[in-house]
């Protein structure tokens, strides 16, 4: 269902610059202090959310929020009625995918109209991040009103879990953008990334991190817009064992009314990260599986399942585009590339959008016909680019592509010195050296790299035989 193309270089000097492959992995793990640099924007959304709540729920009722699995309907506040509803659309995760033990991502686009299409007491679309007491982060409608972006923690259902409820057309516009989904057409999303982390055990509790981030599309950066630290006593407190009532749910349409028109709403391009793999998942019907309510009508589904769902009177169109799309990932913010054939304007994302381990970035080009594409990565300053390859875009699927540059390692004396040095933009590479090129036997290189005038430099007296150096990753 997912095709990978890896785009290969390495670097290699011996007197003189050789090149032959490497391959970097791919990301895994997000937030400010697990390696993502991002904007802490936490105090001003805090106080915007305070302010919300005293605006809207002045007498301590809060909203109501399902829960699964035998367990009662959630209603937190003065009312003690049942909770209506349920799903309209989405998907479950199964019972294999839930078992994450370090770390757990959901990164993924939802569809968010401005407007509903219709007054209603409340409607969400959610995801869990498969941890029991994560984060659900939420596109929230009610009334007639505007949409909201709103973040549940299920590690504070005895207090307040609401701890995040903003406006996003009028007062959060940065958030939202206009951009074709996986059929496209074109349509307005907000991106969220919404993680729970294991930090470790000590004074017999287990710790944890629940972590929320939205997308700046003015800034092109993450902002970090919630986090909270807190413990258990028991670690399959908040990882999967069978019968578990949260956590359990991926995107999902829930509901708490009855509807007669509501516009398009879904989910985009979903990506589940885990225990510092190397790779992500996409969401699949192998790791997650539908569940479908009337009187929702199901518009598009791509097999990563991105999807589209709306409510009408009449008998919807699906949408039936036989399209793909490519995800290009690279190790610099500074990458470019160029599609033969070229693609439509406008279905190049204009972002280069960063992975939740912080060291990588990603493009991604909607909506290709499928058939094979030559991928030319533009050329680095004091880089290797990698070789022109050709990939395969399969109608409703996901191709992704690495491009991975390789610093270009220089060498010069320097008084009675050797003077090696090599780009900072690159990271993850360290220098090596062996006095032949056949035993294998390459050694680090001390001391560590100082960084002068933008570039990694390691100075050594010139002694001895010959030596062969290289960068490895």
């Amino acid at each position: 269902m997912e095709r990978t193309m890896k785009l290969k270089t390495f670097a290699l000097l011996a007197l003189l610059t050789l090149s032959v492959p490497y391959s970097i992995a791919f990301g895994q793990d997000m937030a400010t202090s697990y390696g993502l640099k991002a904007r802490d924007m936490r105090a001003g959304i805090a106080q915007e959310s305070a302010a919300y709540q005293a605006a809207h729920f002045p007498n301590g009722e809060l909203p109501p929020k399902h829960g699964w699995r035998g367990e009662n309907p959630l209603r937190h506040g003065l009312e003690t009625e049942p909770v209506p509803g349920g799903v309209g659309y989405g998907f479950y995760f199964r019972n294999y995918s839930l078992l994450w033990t370090k770390s757990t991502v959901a990164d993924y686009y939802v569809i968010a109209p401005t407007y509903l299409g219709q007054p209603v007491s409340y409607f969400y679309l959610t995801s869990s991040c498969r941890a029991q007491l994560g984060t659900e982060s939420l596109i929230a409608y009610e009334g007639s009103g505007e949409a909201q972006f709103w973040i549940y923690d299920w590690s504070l259902t005895n207090a307040n879990p609401w701890q995040v409820m903003i406006d996003l057309p009028t007062a959060n516009r940065q958030y939202l953008t206009m951009r074709p989904d996986e059929f496209g057409v074109t349509r307005q999303m907000v991106h969220i990334r919404n993680g729970t982390y294991y930090e470790g055990f000590s004074s017999g509790l287990y710790h944890w991190a629940n972590e929320v981030m939205l997308f700046d599309f003015r800034q092109g950066a993450w902002d970090l817009v919630y986090a909270r630290v807190y413990t258990t006593t028991n670690f399959t407190d908040n990882t999967y064992a069978s019968g578990d009532g949260t956590g359990f749910w991926g995107p999902i349409i829930e509901t708490f009314d009855t509807y007669t028109s509501v516009n398009t709403v879904g989910f985009d391009l979903i990506r589940l990260f885990q225990d510092e793999s190397p790779s992500p998942q996409w969401l699949t019907f192998a790791n997650s599986y539908p569940q479908q309510s009337p009187p929702w009508q199901l518009l598009s589904i791509a097999l990563d399942t991105s999807f589209t769902a709306a409510v009408s009177p009449t008998t919807l169109p699906a949408n039936t585009n036989q399209l793909g799309t490519l995800c290009v990932s690279a190790d610099t913010a500074a990458a470019g590339f160029s599609l033969n054939p070229p693609a439509n304007a406008g279905m190049i994302s204009p972002y280069w959008i960063i992975t939740p381990d912080g060291g990588r970035w990603e493009n991604t080009v909607a909506a290709l016909p499928p058939g094979t594409y030559t991928i030319t990565i533009a050329p680095l300053s004091g880089l290797f680019a990698p070789v022109p390859q050709n990939v395969s875009i399969l109608n409703g699927t996901v191709t992704m592509a690495q491009a991975n540059y390789a610093p270009l390692l220089n060498m010069f004396s320097s008084g009675g010195n050797v003077v090696l040095t090599w780009p900072t933009n690159i990271a993850g590479f360290s220098l090596e050296s062996a006095p032949n090129l056949t035993s294998g036997a390459w050694n680090l290189v001390a001391p560590i790299p100082v960084v002068i005038n933008g570039l990694n430099t390691v100075t050594n007296p010139v002694s001895g035989g010959q030596m062969f150096f290289r960068l490895s990753e």
